[in-house]
């Protein structure tokens, strides 16, 4: 969720200061919302009712004061005051990024009548600056794809573009049906799928988004102290296998999750790809017969006619970048 402005004037930041959890938060909700609410799912709306939660908690605010640099909420970053009132946003989470500390930057947000005058890169300049002080790996942010302005902004100030991901959403409506193509059989999944399922997922969500990702591999492998520990768990995650010929084309996987939308996770090959969409995903809507919306997370611009097709909505292509600092680059 990123906004930024156009050009940098601002010579001086005698208005940017810390983020004072303390005072500030409401309003930093406040500009949240007017900046984002055209595009906010009901993750976000959830967002903002917790933060505003957060700010009429008087004892919380006095325990959360001196956690800013601990926590994955927003209470850490920077904010641009004038006359007394934010205008301006960005939010620094601190996140563990393959054993290392990594950044966040996020909720970059300035009011429209205080667009084009340097806050929003000023703000950003200041969040990258901070993580690289406190000795992190790197920072990294998400911005729209159809958000030129911004990305263009970020490419000057040093970051470099890493992954452009589509979610992808089934909503259960009244009258739809999947269509359900005979483009292979569906069987279960085998436990000899195995190997080329992990080999397909590890090619379709590679280590640089992962991190960001509900998705750990260890849970999807097959085996009885897996199955025992879902069983213990009370959780359930679903499988379904596709199969051409006798020849596995792509493995499905359904996990809930207590966020707006349960998620799924495709393993296929770019060859196999149109066939393992139009016979996995309609099966598994199908099967699950839940009112739940359902995500795809999947890389940007493959298999958009057949996701199409089976009554997938593309909701946001989200372009992830990162600045790499001095003690990455050199290790």
């Amino acid at each position: 969720m990123l906004v930024l402005d156009n050009q940098a004037t601002v010579t001086q930041d005698a208005h940017l200061r810390p983020l004072d959890v303390t005072r500030d938060l409401m309003e930093v909700a406040d500009l949240i919302e007017q900046c984002f609410s055209a595009t906010m799912d009901p993750d976000g709306q959830e967002y903002l009712r917790q933060m505003r939660r957060m700010a009429r908690d008087a004892s919380f605010l006095r325990w959360a004061s001196g956690l800013a640099e601990k926590t994955g909420t927003p209470m850490s970053g920077f904010v641009w005051e004038d006359h007394g009132h934010v205008v301006g946003n960005l939010s620094l989470i601190p996140l563990t990024r393959q054993g290392k500390r990594v950044y966040l930057i996020a909720n970059v947000a300035v009011y429209p009548e205080y667009r084009k005058n340097g806050i929003g890169t000023a703000l950003t300049q200041r969040g990258i600056d901070h993580a690289h002080k406190r000795g992190a790996w790197a920072a990294w942010l998400q911005v729209r794809a159809d958000n030129l302005s911004a990305y263009n902004i970020y490419r000057r100030l040093g970051f470099v573009e890493r992954a452009r991901r589509s979610t992808w959403q089934f909503t259960p409506r009244p009258g739809f049906q999947n269509p359900i193509l005979p483009e292979a059989i569906v069987t279960p999944r085998f436990h000899g799928d195995w190997s080329l399922q992990e080999r397909w997922l590890s090619e379709l969500y590679p280590p640089q988004i992962t991190w960001n990702l509900p998705l750990q591999l260890s849970r999807l492998k097959p085996g009885f102290f897996n199955d025992l520990f879902l069983f213990l768990s009370n959780e359930t995650i679903r499988h379904w296998a596709a199969r051409s010929q006798g020849k596995l084309v792509g493995v499905l996987t359904w996990q809930p999750s207590h966020t707006y939308a349960d998620h799924l996770w495709l393993a296929t090959r770019p060859e196999f790809e149109d066939q393992a969409i139009r016979t996995l995903l309609p099966r598994a809507c199908r099967d699950l017969n839940s009112r739940r919306p359902i995500a795809l997370n999947y890389p940007a611009d493959q298999g958009v006619e057949a996701l199409e097709e089976v009554g997938f909505e593309d909701h946001q292509t989200l372009v992830w970048m990162e600045i790499p600092f001095r003690s990455q680059i050199l290790s």
